[in-house]
Formats: structure tokens, sequence, C-alpha cells
């Protein structure tokens, strides 16, 4: 019983991680039409920048959080007004090359001002644990839990019920009316990568408390690309649902198919691609995601 809780623990967990990144994707492609290549990356440095102040720096662990998601949120802003606002018409291939291209050089960047090598943030939540009937879960684990629980739950009161919120989905849907009702849709794109950058610097922190900093974190940008797939890029909902079951199948696999093999071959060595596994599969077979809807294009 322990174990099968634990095992939907750890795959909510990592699941709420992948929907937060997921949720920047939809956010800035909604938004801007951008499919952002670089989100894992902005994940990873919200993760370095904490990693500096908490544990380079010994500032007090939630004064570290807090810098370096509004650093996170700086970045973003910078990144639209430097980059993608001059690049508004231009075709998607090359918007898409810009993402990529962004992405190499804050890997770079990272790089060359912490190293490569792995870091540890000084957390008050890592290696901590609770019992909760009887039951030893991680701290760091049920806080992204919780916290991310309660960033939903805000994110759906922001788009449903606040006017900023409003008009940001009203951009979302179509810009150009929405700029004829007048609504600033420049900075309704800002906007959007500023929350894109929010959620990810959060999620990025949430990983290195369950792992450690290093530059390949950026990797989980691809997985939650298909946690966004698999719930619908036009979805905000549906990338949450997305999210958790991918966590939930890369926990089964990595729990079930650990001790399976096949001559050299190790099937938990398979864990690590499930997410890609599912993508392709959904592409495939309902390209538009579970709670996307197919667009009927007019002529």
């Amino acid at each position: 019983m322990e174990t099968a809780v634990n095992i939907l623990f750890s795959g909510f967990s990592m699941g709420a991680i992948y929907a937060l990144v997921a949720l920047g994707f939809v956010l800035i492609f909604k938004s801007t039409g951008i499919l952002n290549f670089a989100q894992g990356e902005l994940c990873m440095v919200g993760a370095y920048i904490c990693y500096y102040f908490a544990t380079e720096l010994e500032v007090p662990y939630l004064l570290a959080l807090a810098s370096a998601i509004v650093l996170g949120c700086v970045m973003g802003a910078l990144i639209d007004l430097l980059i993608f606002r001059k690049l508004v018409g231009e075709p998607v291939h090359a918007t898409i090359l810009v993402t990529v291209g962004l992405a190499s050089i804050l890997v770079s960047l990272t790089g060359l001002i912490w190293g490569h090598d792995t870091h540890s943030i000084k957390s008050p939540f890592i290696g901590k644990t609770v019992t909760i009937n009887g039951m030893i879960f991680s701290q760091a684990l049920l806080a992204t839990i919780g916290v991310s629980i309660v960033l939903f739950f805000l994110f759906i009161v922001f788009f449903k019920r606040s006017l900023l919120g409003i008009a940001l989905m009203g951009t979302a849907e179509d810009s150009d009316t929405a700029g004829l009702m007048g609504i600033n849709v420049k900075k309704m794109r800002m906007l959007a990568w500023i929350l894109g950058a929010f959620v990810a610097s959060v999620a990025g922190i949430f990983l290195a408390e369950q792992s450690f900093v290093h530059t390949g974190m950026s990797h989980i940008g691809i997985k939650a690309m298909s946690a966004a797939i698999l719930g619908g890029m036009q979805s905000i909902s549906g990338v949450v649902v997305g999210g958790i079951l991918v966590g939930l199948i890369e926990s089964l696999a990595a729990t079930f198919l650990t001790d399976l093999a096949l001559g050299n071959f190790h099937f938990g060595d398979t864990k690590d691609v499930t997410a890609f596994v599912i993508m392709i599969l959904v592409l495939m077979i309902r390209p538009h995601g579970i709670f996307g809807t197919k667009e009927v294009e007019r002529v």
C-alpha cells in the first residue's frame, strides 16, 4: 500500500512540474503564436538563480526563491521586448529557429557562469520527510504538489475572473479583434512571456529540489511539450491533466519496468523516453490533444 501511494505521489509531483512548464508553453503559444523551444532552458535558469542566492550567497531560502522568480519574470519580459516583438509577422519557422537558438544561448551562458557540474540548492525541504498515517513522504515532494495546486487554482481564477486575465485570453483567441476593442496587444504578449517565465522558474526550482541543478535539466522542456500536446495546446486545463498523466506514466514505468530485461536491454532504461512515445502516439491518433478542439478552416 505504501509503495503504491509513493508511486502515485512521485508521479503527481513530477506531473505537476511538467504541467507548470507546459502551461508556459500554452500561454506563450496562444498569445503570440510562438512555440517556445527555450521553455526548458527558462526552467534551468530559474533553478540556477535560486541556487546562486540560496547556496552561494547563503540568502534565506524564501528570499532566494522570490529573487529567482522575479528575475525570471524580468528575463521573460526582456526576451519579448528585445527579440520577439521585432519578429511579429515573421514566418513560423523563423520564430521556432530563434527559440532554438535562444535555448542554446541560455545553456551556454549558464555553463560559462556556473559551469556544467551538478549542484544542489540549500533548501529547508531537501532531505526532510513527514509521516502521514504511518507513511513517509518527502517534504520537497509534498511542497511541489501543494504549491502547484495553489498556482493552478490561482491561474484559473485569474483567467476567469480578472479583467487582465480575460484580456489576455481575448488576445490569445483573436489578437486583431482584441486590438480593435482597445486591448494593448503588445502588453498582453509581454504578459504571456512574463507568466511563461514565472511558471518555468517555479518548475525549475521544484525540479532542482527533487534532484539537482545542472544544465541537462533543461531537457524537461521537451517532456513538458509532450504533456501540452497530450492535453491540447489550446486548453489550459488540458495541459494540467496532460502533465499529471505523463508524470504518472513515467513513475509507473520506472517502478514496474526496472527489473525487466531482454538480454542486455533493460526496460527500466526506457522511462525517460515514455513522454516522447506518448507525444508521437497522440500526434498520430489525436493531433489536437485530449481536450483540444479540431480547427476547421473555412474556404
